[in-house]
């Protein structure tokens, strides 16, 4: 494998600094606590390392002392020493437990606050982002990233430091002991190991990467079939999900057997410099005792310093090479963590109160791309205690206007005030906890009937979820369930009907009591009869409060104060029910298609060549 020798001197200046700085993100995230733990495992790496580079001293003595051979300055009773070696080995590996206690204990607190600070940032995020974006690999960026801080932190306590503190102390007991051509031999191990380490680094960064990336894929595809399942089950489709699945798994596993082939390639040529740097460091041992300048337990010592310093050096190059492989699975949740907030949810603004005034969309155009506009100059006002119905086509650009005043998305051109107030000078929690929003599509948590309702308000009463319920005309059906507002309703509410989940929308915006009301096709999932009573009772519950409606259905907008009629992201028309009804424009030919005989509309839509006559 051929290695341009830039490649060799750079070992990917971008990983390194995805490296540092995941350092620093991961010491900023972690409370008090956690620092003491870790500083606390810190401590106990260092006199475990320390012990563990002491106790071959002790077996050279030991060794010494058994030899009657030799004049010995200092008399003391090998039990003693077998006591002092036994023991040193015995509060290495005690010191070592409870390092790894502590450290198991600091690495589930970071865990922690490393997900929480992911959730909540992902939550800030903007609209453009969730639009794009795949929630299994969403999910499994996460799962990567915890791992790879885990494996960076990990190697830098068990691992790169002890070995340090260990290669150190044990440098000084030869150097102290006149044996310095083995520091030598040593040294120049050290130097294969270090380059062996640095290739097999730059080749496993790579794949490491690839494997990540694979996962990640994998990941979204399995969520994406779970989420999907209906979709699956409608089209007889188990067998074409399974199959993209399987691809992506079989993809994944090609990425990861090429990693586990560059580290295994990566370990042979580890073994072979240990067993070149063992094997040399003995000749000369054996050649020195046999010339007596070295004495047998010189050469135990010389032989255990050997192998314990070899073996840690080669837990060093593990570790920096593991790391790469975290740092390749951290890249991916780093880089989402660098996406920009909503601008409000990004600062510490303080939570205002929005009274009573004009809603104004002044000149307002958007488009989610610069060549397409959605909205175009569109302009209205909606005084405080109204009722404003926006109507017209699919893909008029109704429902960006409900974006829009939420600051989901921000306008193009023009400005929306509030009160005389330009929502961009608002909170975004300030106005968001002002607007209560029904949305055609509703989705809901796997959890009770309860928690969905009160999710609008959560400092909510019981009694207040069930007015709630009441107004939404939703409480009877709800009792007849046997856990009643307990009931779980499943994963996005798959356990109700659609004209049930719109109902609990409705409850859930209630319950909120918020300055503006915003129904999106708020019926569109109700009988006739359901939807008369419940239009009965958002009339009500919004009879003081400023209202818009988005409505398909135009019997439900003839309270409006005024409609305005959207076409291709343009007002064309604006008035009450009968004026534009007095018009004969598009309203009026809207209302008249609606309620045409249902048989003639049938004719009308389908010609006589169809098929379906």
């Amino acid at each position: 494998m051929r290695l341009h020798l830039g490649s060799l001197f750079k070992l990917r200046a971008g990983s390194l600094a995805v490296f540092r700085d995941s350092l620093q993100q991961m010491w900023s995230v972690t409370d008090r606590p956690a620092q003491r733990l870790m500083i606390s495992a810190l401590l106990l790496m260092l006199g475990s390392s320390i012990v563990a580079a002491l106790s071959p001293l002790l077996l050279k003595v030991l060794v010494e002392a058994l030899d009657l051979d030799l004049d010995h300055t200092v008399d003391i009773a090998p039990i003693y020493l077998i006591i002092a070696y036994a023991s040193a080995h015995w509060l290495s590996r005690s010191l070592g437990e409870l390092r790894e206690k502590f450290l198991g204990w600091a690495d589930q607190r970071v865990q922690r606050q490393l997900s929480n600070k992911f959730f909540r940032h992902v939550m800030s995020l903007p609209l453009r982002f969730h639009l794009n974006r795949n929630t299994g690999a969403l999910s499994q960026t996460l799962t990567n990233g915890l791992l790879g801080y885990r494996i960076v932190l990990q190697h830098l306590v068990n691992s790169i430091l002890p070995v340090l503190i260990e290669v150190a102390t044990m440098g000084t007991i030869l150097v102290f002991l006149g044996h310095t051509t083995f520091l030598v031999i040593m040294g120049l191990s050290v130097l294969a190991y270090a380059l062996a380490f640095w290739i097999g680094a730059i080749r496993i960064s790579s794949p490491a990467r690839n494997a990540s990336a694979a996962q990640i894929g994998a990941g979204a595809v399995f969520t994406d079939s779970i989420l999907n399942f209906e979709t699956v089950k409608y089209f007889n489709g188990e067998s074409q999900v399974h199959g993209r699945l399987m691809a992506a798994l079989k993809n994944t596993e090609n990425h990861w057997t090429e990693l586990y082939t560059r580290k295994m390639e990566n370990s042979l040529v580890i073994a072979t410099i240990f067993a070149l740097s063992l094997g040399i460091s003995m000749y000369v041992a054996a050649g020195a005792v046999r010339q007596g300048d070295m004495s047998i337990g010189e050469f135990v010592l010389v032989n255990a310093y050997v192998i314990q310093l070899t073996r840690p050096l080669e837990m060093i190059g593990f570790a920096f090479r593991d790391i790469v492989q975290g740092v390749a699975f951290i890249e991916r949740m780093a880089g989402l963590l660098h996406e920009k907030p909503e601008l409000n949810l990004a600062m510490e603004c303080k939570p205002i109160s929005i009274g009573c005034g004009d809603l104004v969309f002044d000149n307002v155009s958007f488009g989610y791309v610069t060549d397409r506009h959605i909205l175009q100059s569109v302009s209205f006002v909606v005084p405080p205690g109204k009722t404003l119905a926006i109507v017209g086509a699919s893909g008029s650009g109704k429902s960006s206007l409900i974006r829009l005043l939420l600051r989901l998305l921000e306008p193009t051109k023009g400005q929306i005030r509030l009160g005389g107030v330009p929502l961009s000078n608002i909170p975004i929690s300030s106005l968001r906890d002002a607007v209560a929003v029904v949305p055609q599509d509703t989705a809901l948590f796997n959890d009770s009937i309860a928690y969905n309702i009160a999710f609008g308000r959560q400092s909510c009463t019981h009694e207040e979820i069930v007015a709630a319920a009441r107004i939404a005309n939703i409480h009877n059906f709800i009792l007849e369930l046997s856990d009643g507002y307990d009931t779980k309703v499943g994963e996005r509410g798959v356990k109700l009907s659609g004209g049930e989940k719109q109902r609990l929308a409705i409850a859930r915006a209630a319950i909120k009591k918020p300055e503006i009301f915003v129904f999106d096709e708020a019926t569109s999932s109700l009988d006739s009869k359901t939807e008369r009573a419940i239009l009965n009772n958002l009339v009500k519950i919004a009879k003081n409060t400023t209202a818009i409606i988005i409505a398909h259905r135009l019997s439900t907008v003839v309270h409006a104060d005024e409609i305005v009629v959207l076409d291709g992201g343009h007002v064309i028309e604006r008035g009450t029910h009968d004026v534009l009804m007095g018009e004969r424009g598009a309203y009026a030919a809207m209302w008249l298609a609606q309620h045409e005989d249902i048989f003639e509309v049938r004719d009308a839509a389908i010609p006589d060549s169809s098929p379906w006559h």
